[in-house]
């Protein structure tokens, strides 16, 4: 896969009362990436994630617009104007084996999601 499709930008882990973790992964990528593309990512580094309790990796198409949620990780972006810079979000719940795609073909405020499992 090309490097200059995805870029990592940070991550962010949040302690839970369990004593457990959930983590947020900021990528950047271009805005006209595929579903198909940003599936093989997924399926790519899917166990590079296998620790904490969520996992949640979103996609943003511009760097300068990428941040996490000011509310809890797992409640994930509701504001608008991040919502209209989102192409996707991959969810990985590491205890019940839960791993889902959220794809936009525009954005998560404009487009219903493509939903696809990742094994």
């Amino acid at each position: 896969m090309d490097k200059n499709l995805i870029k990592k930008i940070d991550s962010k882990q949040e302690i839970r009362n369990d004593a457990d973790y959930n983590q947020m992964t900021l990528f950047e990528v271009k805005e006209d990436i595929s579903l198909e593309q940003i599936k093989s990512y997924c399926s790519s580094v899917k166990p590079n994630y296998n620790n904490g309790y969520f996992q949640i990796l979103v996609f943003f198409k511009k760097p300068n617009s990428a941040r996490f949620p000011d509310n809890p990780l797992t409640a994930l972006h509701n504001d608008e104007k991040d919502s209209k810079n989102i192409k996707a979000v991959y969810t990985i719940n590491n205890i019940n084996g839960y791993s889902k795609l959220d794809y936009y073909e525009n954005n998560s405020f404009e487009s219903l999601a493509q939903s696809i499992e990742i094994q």
